[in-house]
């Protein structure tokens, strides 16, 4: 494979690794975590976890926006999929602060609300990025 098919199928692997990412801390390390620690450790650990987990599907959908940008045949669905990534881990990691206050104040209809709104983001982004691998 030459430098240029390299670059026409790099932005697959964004995608790839945005949708492992999602898998990887939805299935494996949050339910772990919940099985293993008493609810304070648990707290104490989500918090600094889940930031980086959605830094990190932000940086997988920047990653595949900039390698659109060199790609001939991309198409407005790859596009729209790797901006919906990005904004979307964005919205996530933005609500983070308010989800942790209302945790903090025991407003469980407003953290129930967060929660819900970070879990429809989450699988959203999942299932894009899964379509986006067969574009």
């Amino acid at each position: 494979m030459d430098q240029h098919e390299e670059a026409d199928i790099v932005h697959h692997y964004f995608a790839g690794m945005a949708a492992g990412i999602i898998i990887l801390q939805a299935a494996v390390i949050a339910p772990s975590m919940a099985k293993t620690l008493d609810m304070k450790s648990f707290g104490v650990s989500i918090r600094v976890i889940w930031p980086k987990f959605f830094l990190m599907v932000l940086g997988t959908g920047i990653g595949c926006l900039a390698s659109l940008i060199f790609v001939d045949a991309a198409t407005w669905v790859q596009f729209l999929i790797a901006g919906l990534t990005s904004g979307l881990a964005l919205v996530c990691y933005a609500i983070i602060p308010a989800t942790n206050r209302a945790t903090d104040r025991g407003d469980q209809q407003t953290f129930k609300r967060l929660h819900l709104a970070s879990v429809v983001c989450t699988v959203t982004m999942l299932l894009a990025n899964i379509c986006f691998l067969f574009t």
